[in-house]
């Protein structure tokens, strides 16, 4: 935890090369799904903004 936050796109754009090439929308969605913590359990990624 003692890393900074980084642009979601960098991330998206990540997943988009390797795995997920059909559009950025749903990688985006399910991030901020990812981090809400009424959605999950446990925080999956802390997002900031």
């Amino acid at each position: 935890y003692d890393k900074g936050f980084r642009k979601s796109a960098k991330s998206v754009g990540n997943i988009m090369g390797n795995y997920h090439p059909h559009g950025d929308r749903s990688i985006y969605e399910a991030m901020v799904r990812m981090s809400q913590d009424w959605k999950l359990r446990e925080v999956l990624i802390e997002m900031h903004g």
